[in-house]
């Protein structure tokens, strides 16, 4: 199948009100989120576990009504993981911190890998790194590290962290929303 770009068509006018009307909301939520990014984080853990309840649900009926070899597999994970979601959504804030602590885990030893490739690189006969490229692997390691413990010692700071990339990728989805809808300009591939 080939893909073809539709250059200067202009979308539907009612097309253009949605993208305009859908990039506000999304700049307006992303503008509550960079002011209470700790709360934003707490309702992205909450939409996750409405959605994961959903498909636990999902997996209990497809188990009952179509799965017939895996039958109880399918309904034990089903409950399983609406039992998991349930727990995220009545905890969401325990469940981000689990989440960023197990991140700020992730990144510390992300952290130590790069440190240490930035300093045995060059060492062997078949590698050449330049020197500039082993001080910037070892000084991104080293704000890994320091990211990752103050996350650790903070766990707050990492979930106001991840409200606050949220804001910011919310602001960017809206602003280009309602630029796309202001230009009137087809984004799609037909």
């Amino acid at each position: 199948m080939t893909t073809t770009k539709i250059i200067g068509a202009k979308s539907p006018t009612w097309v253009r009100a949605l993208q305009i009307g859908i990039g506000a909301i999304a700049i307006g939520l992303s503008i509550a989120a960079l002011i209470f990014p700790v709360i934003a984080a707490a309702a992205a853990f909450t939409v996750a576990g409405i959605i994961l309840f959903l498909l636990g649900i999902e997996q209990v009926v497809a188990g009952i009504f179509l799965y017939k070899s895996s039958r109880f597999a399918h309904i034990g994970l089903g409950i399983l993981v609406m039992i998991l979601s349930s727990l995220v959504m009545v905890y969401p804030l325990a469940t981000a911190t689990l989440v960023v602590f197990l991140a700020a885990i992730a990144l510390l030893l992300s952290g130590i890998a790069s440190i240490i490739a930035g300093l045995t690189r060059g060492r062997g006969m078949t590698t050449t790194t330049s020197k500039g490229s082993r001080a910037f692997s070892i000084g991104a390691g080293a704000l890994a590290i320091v990211l990752s413990i103050t996350i650790m010692v903070s766990p707050m700071f990492g979930i106001a962290l991840a409200g606050f990339i949220i804001g910011i990728a919310l602001l960017v989805y809206g602003i280009r929303l309602v630029a796309t809808g202001i230009s009137g300009r087809k984004e799609g591939m037909l």
